[in-house]
């Protein structure tokens, strides 16, 4: 209901104060406005709070992603174990006897 509905609603009950019927008409349509304004703006709280949570997580992630854009690769150092291994040829001499 707009704010000028409200005004004439409210208006109509003072110019009619002694017709009892239509004050509780009108008072009975203003009450199931004010239930479904309410409704809607309780919705509207919880939608806008879910939306600005779900803004923060999204702002949290460009901003990680953003930090590791600066980032310089690690160099990766070898595995201790890959040194320690011979190679084939390694295991023979000359005349392919081990050694």
């Amino acid at each position: 209901m707009k704010p000028e509905e409200f005004n004439a609603k409210t208006q109509e009950i003072l110019n009619n104060l002694t017709d009892q019927a239509k004050v509780s008409t009108v008072l009975s349509e203003l009450i199931e406005d004010y239930n479904t304004v309410t409704a809607e703006t309780e919705t509207a709280k919880t939608t806008a709070q879910k939306l600005t949570a779900d803004n923060e997580k999204l702002r949290q992630a460009n901003m990680n992603l953003f930090l590791k854009v600066g980032e310089t690769k690690k160099e990766e150092q070898p595995k201790p174990d890959e040194d320690k291994i011979p190679k084939f040829e390694d295991l023979f001499d000359e005349n392919g006897n081990l050694k």
